[in-house]
């Protein structure tokens, strides 16, 4: 159970209730995770444009995405998101003991070489974004990503770290059960 009161999805009204729809349609359910976006329905706003816009990017692969936040919570701990994107990215194909090795060495991550490239890069500006040099763009745009989609990448994975702060801070469950 979260530290904050979240709104059950059989309580939820306006906003809240209609995000709780996409995901329960996207997902099958309303994990306690994505309640805890209840508690600031303004907010919510916010959390549903962005994953609206990640879902339906024109470059950025949701295997890419589910995979961005994959390792992003890995890197936070925060078990929830890594166990919902893990069985999400097997449910796609993906091997899962690729996926798990790929938390431990981000470099083996199995993707294609040009989404690795942009990937290791949101993953080294995330952990260490002083460290981020003309050099390490001018690698994505030989990779053939645009500056919109490098952006875009770093935006998707920044939200995320911020994301597992909140759910880490507010103890939601790492429990992927229907029945929460």
């Amino acid at each position: 159970m979260a530290l904050l009161n979240t709104v059950h999805p059989y309580e939820a009204e306006g906003k809240v209730a209609k995000f709780y729809q996409q995901i329960e349609g996207a997902v099958g359910y309303v994990p306690e995770a994505f309640q805890l976006f209840s508690v600031s329905p303004d907010l919510l706003d916010g959390q549903m444009a962005t994953m609206a816009y990640t879902a339906s990017h024109p470059t950025l692969s949701p295997t890419f995405i589910a995979m961005l936040r994959y390792l992003v919570s890995g890197k936070n701990r925060n078990t929830f998101c890594i166990g919902f994107n893990e069985t999400a990215l097997v449910n796609a194909g993906v091997n899962q003991e690729a996926l798990r090795q790929s938390l431990i060495h981000p470099e083996l991550i199995p993707l294609l070489e040009h989404d690795k490239t942009l990937m290791l890069f949101v993953l080294k500006a995330i952990e260490d974004p002083a460290n981020i040099s003309e050099k390490d763009i001018k690698v994505l745009h030989q990779a053939g990503w645009t500056d919109r989609d490098i952006y875009d990448a770093l935006s998707a994975g920044a939200h995320h770290a911020a994301t597992d702060v909140l759910f880490n801070a507010f103890k939601v469950s790492s429990s992927l059960n229907k029945s929460d």
